[in-house]
């Protein structure tokens, strides 16, 4: 429900943020300007914790794509075309534009479970070497402009194409290195209580290990 995951996402965020502001003026005192600690602190919810809101306005983007159109891949994939191609790059617009195309993925794994599995089962060994020299080619080639701080996620010149690329590809590759990653280790310590509970009961519910 929209407001079961608006409680997972932002009572997290609001509390981390609040215990980090209250050790940042604990260490850094600041000076007595109401205005000017209001938009430092505006600044700091929506600038350190920007993931949350991209994922945050991605869910809620996909929840009315599914009220409007029974679920979808083709839907999702004009849906990631249309956010990719959008020239908006005011606030924090280019992370969620950033933000969106894995999110999509991920939610239409997780609809289509078995579908993936069946694709990927045969070829999993070739598919997992193949990631993991994508992944190191595209850390050795990462620089300064493929964050999606500096470009923006816009294409204007090739160069910038290039960057945008590299970001969206590489990021790709070692997301899915870090998913088989994290699934072998569910494998090996799903038997332990410790594992189960901070996976399935933490993990499922908050951000708080994330954010951590």
């Amino acid at each position: 429900a929209v407001g079961d995951r608006a409680m997972q996402l932002l009572v997290s965020m609001l509390f981390w943020c609040a215990l980090l502001e209250t050790a940042k003026l604990a260490v850094l005192p600041r000076a007595p300007d109401a205005s000017g600690n209001i938009l430092q602190l505006l600044n700091d919810v929506a600038g350190t914790y920007w993931f949350i809101w991209a994922a945050l306005v991605c869910f809620l983007f996909v929840k009315i794509l599914s009220i409007f159109n029974r679920w979808s891949p083709w839907i999702l994939f004009l849906s990631v075309i249309q956010v990719a191609l959008a020239p908006l790059t005011f606030s924090i617009f280019p992370l969620i534009k950033y933000t969106y195309p894995f999110f999509c993925l991920g939610f239409s794994f997780a609809q289509s479970r078995d579908w993936w599995t069946s694709i990927t089962g045969a070829y999993k060994p070739l598919l997992i070497m193949s990631a993991s020299i994508a992944a190191l080619v595209c850390f050795l080639a990462w620089r300064k402009d493929s964050y999606v701080y500096n470009n923006l996620a816009l294409v204007k010149d090739m160069q910038s194409a290039k960057d945008v690329l590299l970001m969206l590809f590489g990021s790709a590759a070692a997301s899915a290195i870090m998913s088989e990653l994290f699934r072998q280790c569910w494998r090996v310590g799903r038997s332990n209580r410790v594992v189960r509970f901070i996976a399935v009961e933490i993990g499922q519910s908050t951000l708080v290990l994330y954010l951590i």
